[in-house]
């Protein structure tokens, strides 16, 4: 997952959401990094959205299990379609 530093703009590989706690430091500059959270949430959300409703109308599926079925394989589907997507921004706390 090569990504570009916000601070410094070199090409880096960030790390994977579970591989850290909090942030994670860009090995170039020292500059404390973060995924996102605006992107996180809103491709999960739409990811869930979708899908759910995708269940729901053509899967003829209960409301409540297709958000169960769907938030599921957002966590599944997360680290292989969408971290790659997400922006790198500097923490500031």
């Amino acid at each position: 997952m090569t990504q570009r530093c916000p601070h410094c703009q070199i090409e880096i590989h960030a790390p994977k959401l579970h591989a850290y706690e909090d942030n994670f430091v860009c090995p170039h500059c020292a500059a404390t990094l973060s995924h996102s959270q605006i992107d996180i949430f809103l491709y999960a959300f739409c990811f869930i959205a979708l899908s759910a409703l995708l269940l729901i109308l053509v899967g003829h599926v209960n409301a409540f299990i297709a958000l169960a079925f769907a938030a599921v394989g957002y966590r599944l589907c997360r680290s292989k379609l969408f971290e790659s997507h997400f922006r790198l921004i500097r923490c500031t706390y």
